[in-house]
């Protein structure tokens, strides 16, 4: 009775065929990456094929919208809704909960620096913001969430050669404080976030260009640093910015330095904290959005 397809799934063929059944087709949270879109808008006819078709795109971003439209994709089928993402609700630990994690993660009284979502080459920048926090008379620890638990090899082999201690979260409990955790698991890393004073959003330092999400710390009230390469949240971390929730740093080299200024200053933490929940706050309802219109489609097709 009615196709629900999700973000970037445009299948021409599947399309076609609810068209020629008389099924209206709904893409809900509708985004074009940027490699998609400079690909699409060299070659005409096959972006028009792509995007056509469809009866109403509920886009997630008004850049989003601006690109369905310069693809030729009719402006009255097209609103935007809002990113269903940004909609989450994360259960917050107890201040019991969340002593005993940091017991278990190894990490020692002292603010936590959170890796998230690391990838190669952005260890090394986040040990020497360690370092140099230390050596500033910051009692700092570090967190490292790597995006690919099969990377702990690697990581042990750099930890083992910066003199840090460290601990390997797959290996259980800390058996005691450690200057460097490793969370090599997975599904956790809303938990761990909530353990950190500041978080670095991985896969956003040369040469990674796509970044990871900054959502889910933002959500949580967390200060935010992130690279120079968020492609695929290019507007949120814009957002973020421009509304003073995160920093941003154009090099690894920069980072350290930055890390250890804001490690150091803690209202302007709180400052990066109270404007991450702001902007989580004002982005809410994309989801309500989104039910809403997917009910007026369902009336009509009872209609």
């Amino acid at each position: 009775d009615l196709v629900v397809l999700t973000e970037g799934e445009r299948w021409p063929e599947h399309v076609n065929q609810a068209h020629r059944c008389g099924v209206r087709v709904v893409v809900i949270n509708a985004r074009l990456s940027d490699r998609s879109f400079h690909r699409m808008s060299r070659f005409g006819p096959v972006a028009r094929l792509l995007v056509g078709g469809v009866d109403r795109t509920l886009a997630s971003s008004q850049e989003t919208q601006r690109r369905f439209i310069a693809l030729g994709v009719p402006p009255a089928s097209i609103q935007v809704t809002g990113n269903i993402k940004l909609d989450l609700t994360i259960a917050p630990l107890s201040a019991e909960e969340a002593a005993t994690l940091r017991s278990e993660l190894g990490l020692p009284p002292g603010p936590v620096l959170l890796g998230s979502s690391t990838w190669p080459g952005e260890e090394e920048a986040l040990l020497a913001g360690l370092v140099l926090a230390r050596a500033r008379g910051v009692p700092a620890s570090l967190l490292i969430v790597p995006r690919h638990a099969e990377r702990r090899r690697d990581l042990e082999k750099l930890l083992s050669a910066s003199g840090l201690s460290y601990h390997f979260r797959s290996q259980g409990g800390a058996p005691g404080p450690v200057d460097v955790c490793v969370a090599d698991t997975t599904g956790e890393l809303r938990r761990l976030t909530q353990v950190a004073d500041l978080v670095f959003v991985g896969k956003s330092l040369p040469p990674h260009t796509e970044g990871q999400t900054p959502v889910e710390a933002a959500a949580l009230g967390k200060p935010l640093v992130v690279g120079p390469g968020m492609a695929n949240f290019r507007q949120i971390a814009s957002e973020l910015v421009t509304g003073g929730a995160a920093v941003r740093v154009s090099a690894a080299a920069e980072l350290p330095a930055e890390v250890v200024s804001l490690l150091r200053d803690g209202p302007r933490r709180d400052r990066l904290s109270q404007a991450a929940l702001r902007w989580h706050r004002d982005n809410a309802g994309a989801l309500s959005r989104t039910l809403g219109i997917l009910r007026e489609e369902l009336l009509r097709i009872r209609g």
